[in-house]
């Protein structure tokens, strides 16, 4: 009887170790095909940062526009201040 028990344990211990080696060939199989998917990820990303390295000086260049959109704001004041200048003095002009 004990040597039944044996080789029964040893079977079912067989067949464990088996559905195991299985389960784990069947998972590598399916990380294997998820890698796949994922360097077509990584190299679609790698391509996505190379095309846009060159909007790093976009930061800049804002700070850049906006000192510009400012100093325009205070051109348009004078231009302001020198149309209606010469339009008190264009009426004058004209009374003369």
């Amino acid at each position: 009887m004990t040597l039944l028990l044996t080789i029964l344990t040893a079977l079912l211990a067989a067949s464990l170790l088996i559905a195991l080696v299985v389960s784990l060939f069947l998972i590598l199989r399916t990380l294997q095909s998820v890698r796949k998917y994922i360097e077509k990820i990584n190299w679609g990303v790698r391509a996505i940062e190379k095309e846009t390295e060159m909007l790093g000086g976009v930061e800049t260049l804002n700070g850049g526009l906006t000192a510009l959109a400012g100093g325009l704001e205070s051109v348009a004041a004078h231009f302001t201040n020198v149309d209606a200048n010469v339009g008190g003095v264009g009426e004058a002009l004209l009374r003369g």
